[in-house]
This record gives C-alpha cells, sequence and structure tokens, in this order.
C-alpha cells in the first residue's frame, strides 16, 4: 500500500511528475534514441565488414607468403633431385637414374620460374629470385658439364666430380634460398603484427559501438516497458508469449543437447581405426538420443552385390533381413530417403517383414513405420541405415538421423581410404611384397635394434637374369606375370620377421634379423634353387624357369649403415652377374667401398 503524503511546506521539495507525465516526456526521445542505436549499429557493421575485409587481404596475403616459402623449397628439392639422380647415374650408369635426371630438369627450372612469377610483387624478393634461379642453372650447367664428360670419359667424370665447384655453388644457392625464406618471414611478422592491431582496433570499436547501442535499446525497452505495464491485455499477451518462449526455450534447449551430442558424435567417428568401431557407436548414439526407434546399420561389400548387417540398436517394430541385395531396398535403388508404412505393401522395402494378413483384412490401421536411408559418399553407395517405431516419428527425430547418416558416410569413405592408403603406401601392387620406402624405414630399425643386441643382420639383393630379354620376347604382362611369381616365392620363402621388399624392376632385396653370412648364404641358395626350378604359365604358354643373381652382404660392426649394406649387397649382385649369372656372391666390404 503507498504511504500517504507529507504535509504540504514551504521548504518541502516540489512534487514528482505523475507517471503519464513521465511517459509523455520519455516519448519524445525515443525516436532519436531509435535513430541514433540504427547509425550506431550500421556502424558496427560496417566496421565489421571493413575488418573482415582486411582480415581476408591479411589471409590472402599470408597464404602468397607460404606459397613462396614453398617454392623456395621445391626449387632447392628440385635441385637436389637434379643433383643426386645425375650423380647415381654416374656411379650406378643405371638407364633410370639418366631418365629421372632428364625428367627432374624442367621441374627445378618450372619452380624456379614460378618463384619469380610470385615475387613480381616485391623488388627485393624478386631480385633475390632471380639470383636464386641464376645460381640454379649455373648449377645445373656444372652437372650437365659432368654427364658430358662422364659420357666420353668415365673416369675422369668421377675425377672431375671430386674437384668440382658443385658443392660451392649448391651452399651459395641454399644461401640465397635462405635469405629469401628469412625475407618472407619477416614479412609474415609485420603483417601478423597489423593483423593483431587491426584486430584490437576493430574489437574495441565493435564493442564500445555495441554496448552503447544496446543501452540506447534497453533505455527504449524500459520506457515502453513503463508506458505498457498496467495493460492488462498486453500483460496477458505477455504471459502468453512467456509460456510459448518457455516451450520454444525447452525445444531449443532439447535440439541443442541433440546438435551438440551430433557434434561429439563426428568428432568420435573421426577416431574410429575399424568399420566396425563406427558402425558400434553409431548404434550407440541412435539409441541414446532417440530411444523409441529401433534398427540396423548395413554395410555394402566391395561388390556391391550384399549388404551385411553391421550393428543393431533398439527394438525393430518392423523385422529387416540380416542380408539384403540393393535391389531388395527402395532407398539404395533411387539413392534418396524411403519412408513406408506397414500397410504399404506395394511400396514396402522387399527386406522388410510382411504385413499380418489378419489385420489387414479386418481393416485394421497399422501405425508402424519404417524409415530407410542410404549411406552415400561421392555418388556411390556404401550401405543402408533402415529404422522403423511403433508411433509416430517426428520430424526432428528424422532429421536427426539423416545428420548421422550424413556423418557415417562420410566416416566409412575416410576409413575405406585410410585402409586402402595405408596398404597402398607399404606394399607394392604386383609382387604383394613390401615397397622400397618400407624398407628404408625399417632396415635401418631392425639394424639398430641387431647392432645394440649384438647379433648380425644380412641384406640379400636379387635381380632376374635377363629379365629385359623376357619382356621383349614374351611382352610385358608375362614378365609382370614372372615377377608377380617370383614375389609369391619369396612371402614362403623367409621368416616371419624377415622383411621382403621389391627394390625396384626386376631386383628384390631380403632383410634377414639375427641371420649371419653363412645362414644368409644358405637362404639365398635355396631362394636361387626355387627360382631356377619355377615356371608360369601365362595366356596358357608355359614360360621359365628362369635364373637370378644374388648379392649377400652382412652386418658385423656397430658402425654399419643400411646404406652401406645395401651398396655392399649390389657390388655382390654386380659380381655374381659378371661371374656368370646364376649364382650367390657374398659381399666383400672392400670391393663395396670401391663400387
Amino acid at each position: 500500500m503507498a504511504q500517504p503524503s507529507p504535509p504540504a511546506s514551504p521548504a518541502a521539495p516540489p512534487a514528482s511528475p505523475s507517471p503519464a507525465r513521465a511517459a509523455s516526456r520519455y516519448r519524445a526521445y525515443r525516436l532519436p534514441a531509435f535513430v541514433l542505436a540504427a547509425l550506431l549499429l550500421a556502424a558496427v557493421g560496417i566496421a565489421t565488414v571493413v575488418g573482415l575485409r582486411g582480415f581476408a587481404e591479411s589471409a590472402q596475403w599470408v597464404e602468397h607468403s607460404y606459397q613462396v616459402i614453398a617454392e623456395i623449397e621445391s626449387t632447392l628439392a628440385a635441385t637436389r633431385t637434379v643433383e643426386s639422380s645425375a650423380r647415381g647415374y654416374r656411379l650406378t650408369d643405371r638407364p633410370a637414374l639418366h631418365a629421372e635426371y632428364l625428367a627432374s630438369i624442367p621441374a627445378a627450372l618450372s619452380h624456379s620460374a614460378q618463384l619469380i612469377a610470385l615475387t613480381r610483387d616485391n623488388p627485393q624478393q624478386h631480385r633475390l629470385a632471380r639470383d636464386v634461379e641464376r645460381r640454379m642453372r649455373l648449377r645445373l650447367a656444372e652437372i650437365d658439364r659432368l654427364m658430358e664428360l662422364y659420357a666420353r670419359d668415365p673416369q675422369q667424370s668421377l675425377i672431375s666430380g671430386r674437384t668440382s665447384t658443385g658443392t660451392e655453388q649448391m651452399r651459395a644457392l641454399t644461401a640465397v634460398a635462405d635469405a629469401m625464406r628469412e625475407n618472407e618471414r619477416a614479412l609474415l611478422a609485420a603483417r601478423d603484427l597489423r593483423t593483431d592491431r587491426n584486430a584490437a582496433l576493430l574489437t574495441a570499436l565493435v564493442v564500445g559501438g555495441l554496448l552503447l547501442a544496446l543501452s540506447l535499446l534497453a533505455l527504449l525497452m524500459l520506457s515502453l516497458w513503463q508506458e505498457n505495464k498496467r495493460s492488462r491485455a498486453l500483460e496477458r499477451e505477455s504471459r502468453q508469449a512467456l509460456a510459448e518462449l518457455e516451450a520454444s526455450a525447452a525445444e531449443r534447449q532439447r535440439l541443442t543437447e541433440r546438435h551438440r551430442s551430433l557434434s561429439h558424435y563426428a568428432g568420435l567417428l573421426q577416431s574410429c581405426q575399424t568399420l566396425e568401431e563406427a558402425m558400434d557407436m553409431t548404434a550407440h548414439v541412435i539409441a541414446d538420443l532417440i530411444p523409441e526407434l529401433g534398427g540396423r546399420c548395413y554395410i555394402l561389400r566391395a561388390s556391391q552385390n550384399l549388404a551385411e548387417t553391421a550393428a543393431r540398436f533398439g527394438r525393430e517394430a518392423i523385422l529387416s533381413a540380416d542380408l539384403l541385395q540393393p535391389n531388395d531396398c527402395w532407398a539404395l535403388r533411387r539413392g534418396q530417403v524411403h519412408r513406408s508404412q506397414a500397410h504399404d505393401g506395394g511400396v514396402r522395402c522387399a527386406h522388410l517383414e510382411r504385413a499380418d494378413p489378419q489385420r489387414a483384412a479386418a481393416g485394421d490401421d497399422d501405425p508402424r513405420w519404417s524409415l530407410c536411408v542410404p549411406l552415400m559418399a561421392q555418388n556411390t553407395s556404401l550401405g543402408l541405415l533402415c529404422l522403423s517405431g511403433e508411433r509416430a516419428a517426428r520430424e526432428a527425430d528424422l532429421a536427426l538421423v539423416q545428420a548421422i547418416a550424413e556423418q557415417l558416410s562420410l566416416a566409412i569413405v575416410n576409413l575405406q581410404l585410410r585402409e586402402t592408403l595405408r596398404v597402398q603406401s607399404l606394399r607394392d601392387p604386383l609382387t604383394g611384397l613390401f615397397n622400397r620406402r618400407y624398407l628404408e624405414e625399417n632396415l635401418q630399425r631392425e639394424l639398430l635394434r641387431c647392432q645394440r643386441r649384438r647379433l648380425p643382420l644380412s641384406v640379400l639383393m636379387l635381380d632376374v637374369d635377363h629379365f629385359k630379354r623376357f619382356n621383349d620376347t614374351h611382352g610385358h604382362a608375362a614378365g609382370d606375370a614372372l615377377l608377380a611369381r617370383i614375389g609369391q616365392l619369396l612371402q614362403e620363402l623367409v621368416r616371419n620377421e624377415d622383411i621382403a621388399c621389391r627394390y625396384g624392376g626386376e631386383e628384390f632385396t631380403l632383410v634377414l634379423p639375427e641371420a649371419d653370412a653363412e645362414a644368409a648364404s644358405q637362404r639365398a641358395e635355396r631362394i636361387r634353387a626355387a627360382i631356377a626350378a619355377t615356371t608360369i604359365v601365362h595366356l596358357r604358354q608355359t614360360f621359365g624357369p628362369a635364373t637370378c643373381s644374388i648379392g649377400v652382404a652382412t652386418s658385423s660392426g656397430e658402425r654399419d649403415t643400411p646404406q652401406q649394406l645395401l651398396q655392399i649387397a649390389d657390388a655382390a649382385l654386380y659380381r655374381a652377374k659378371a661371374e656368370g649369372r646364376d649364382r650367390v656372391v657374398g659381399g666383400d666390404r672392400a670391393a663395396g667401398a670401391v663400387e
């Protein structure tokens, strides 16, 4: 209850204005305040757009700097590739290295030209880029001189290579490239500093403008609330709006929780190592988010002719087959989501159980429904997500299921691609043996392990005799069949701890941990005899037997390196070929050093 006013007195302060008069006074300031708030918001928006454009431009320049740095590294790498392939050709006289040398020169020139093009906006860097190109061309010219000298006199080429100025040329080229790299890094630092300063200024402007605009808007809302607080109609509308807002907030909270769970699910999918993990996690997520639904996940086999159950969740209202053919499902046929009711016999998928004939004859509507969501990525069918329920489904639940299906499809593609890349990065596709990259990574580890335990390690270098003549006579397909058969033999004749690799072409390398020279020579003799007794059948023709030459190298000291072992085994292999082929020759360290 309001307190009675004190009696008037000459010293009493003037009475406060009435609410109506105060509302009238506030109403006069509403339009200017609204205009000012709108101008502030517009200024904040313009400043934000300008700032974002500036950030985009800064990002472009940062990307440009990284491109310049990448081209610097590519130019140096291409030059080293030319240098290494030329040196390898002069040392081994292999045609493949000569072809690699010829192919790597245009790549080096292309990278230097690209570097010059990227630095046209910076005179200092452009001048250094031209200096890089000039020094690279000098180095290429020196290499070409050595190659021409090798063609005339190989021995003189080796002597000239030791006294060549190639090292100084390469060191000078690297110094110029390092200077360019440091300049680009300095530019990056300056651009980062400028971006941080602009970001701080933009943040202060946006925050200040928003606070002032929000303050004005708050005053306007306060004015409106004071004017209309006594209106019963607005009070009823406010209560109704409040109830709707609470319901909307509850729904929004539920959707937010689902989106959070979906985001968490998508993150977990990226960490899955196998399809089984992804399928099990998907089943748990659907069961947690939509417990009233049941179903299963199918995965299509690589042959694309059969889909099999990979995971189940909940209780299925309409049972589905454990195995199904793609033509049995309308979703897989059309590549689109297919939804059907239990009584829709004409458009139901063939893999779902049939409707109850007695219930259909009685005219009872069956409320059960099913939903088939195809798992597709890059226009390729990967599997199927089949769900069913007893009661009508909410559209939000169906949208959630489709979102889960999209995430699962991407995860399946990534897992399949990851598995394919893993196999391709380790195995030679023709022979099934490990490739040269795997050999280089694992030979070092095995050698260090044997050296720590003071155990021997042997390397066998195997080459098929007269393989080029075999290819020329019978064709490359027959040659591939022969190499595949040899790869199969090597897999059968090595131990589980041995490493059998295709080194390149018709050359194979075997790493025998804990095997001394005698054991390695015996193993090599068994391999040579097995290959000599092997024939192949290709296009109904029998070819073979083929012979091979094998060089053996054994590590016996703590200072041995993988390169030394491979060089010794390679030198022994060449001696085996020189002595008549079809034999095993042990490696000699002095001979290996000369080679």
